[in-house]
């Protein structure tokens, strides 16, 4: 297990593979934390972390391609559930939108075009 593990590998798989994979690992890293609890050698306590991060890069995997599958799907009708859309800050997602700025009440058109801006001829 000194090779470095490759997240590229784990693109290409199913995601049933990835799940059952996944449940392997987390198997293996309950049976570590026994063996710790049980005062076990230090090699195997070092592998608790290994374990740990190779589980978060399945969820990762996992987690990427749900995430294109619902954006796929919703591709057609535009949009996207919120925990997909960018996050941005709040003040940002409730601004208007340039339509929305745009817009002009009846008693603003009437202003508007009643009283056009003056034109004055400077004299020199």
């Amino acid at each position: 297990m000194s090779q470095k593990f490759k997240v590229r590998k784990l693109r290409e798989q199913k995601p049933e593979d990835l799940l059952k994979d996944l449940e392997k690992l987390k198997g293996e890293l309950i049976q570590l934390r026994t063996v710790k609890v049980s005062a076990g050698n230090a090699q195997k306590l070092g592998r608790i972390g290994l374990v740990r991060k190779r589980i978060a890069k399945y969820l990762t995997v996992i987690n990427e391609q749900r995430r294109n599958q619902v954006k796929t799907a919703t591709k057609s009708s535009g949009k996207l559930p919120v925990d997909l859309r960018g996050k941005k800050t709040r003040a940002i997602r409730q601004r208007l939108t340039r339509s929305e700025r745009a817009q002009k009440t009846q008693r603003q058109w009437k202003r508007i075009n009643n009283f056009p801006l003056r034109k004055f001829a400077l004299k020199e």
